[in-house]
């Protein structure tokens, strides 16, 4: 019985320890939206008007995400967005953390 007992408490450690390192790891991301106010596909960066009317640059890393700009997203269009910032920069990653609001973006 102490040895089932002392495997559980372990087993409930382990699962506290790794919530608490992927809630880490997802609170780097900031989640937005907003409207494409500009875009630039050569140097790679996006600038989005929030609800509040602030404007914010991004740079776009991802060349799936870029390719969107132009090809399906425009200037004007809603947009949500997932990114990271790094040395005072705000840098979208993956493929899917720059979407359009309206179907087939």
């Amino acid at each position: 019985m102490k040895i089932s007992r002392l495997t559980a408490v372990l087993a409930l450690a382990i699962f506290c320890v790794a919530l608490f390192a992927g809630a880490v790891l997802a609170g780097d991301m900031v989640k937005i939206k907003g409207h494409i106010k500009d875009y630039d596909v050569d140097n790679k960066t996006v600038i989005v008007t929030t609800a509040d009317g602030k404007d914010m640059t991004f740079a776009v890393e991802n060349e799936t995400a870029r390719k969107k700009l132009g090809d399906r997203l425009d200037k004007g269009d809603e947009v949500k967005i997932k990114y990271s910032s790094k040395d005072g920069k705000n840098i979208i990653k993956g493929s899917n953390d720059l979407k359009g609001t309206k179907a087939g973006c």
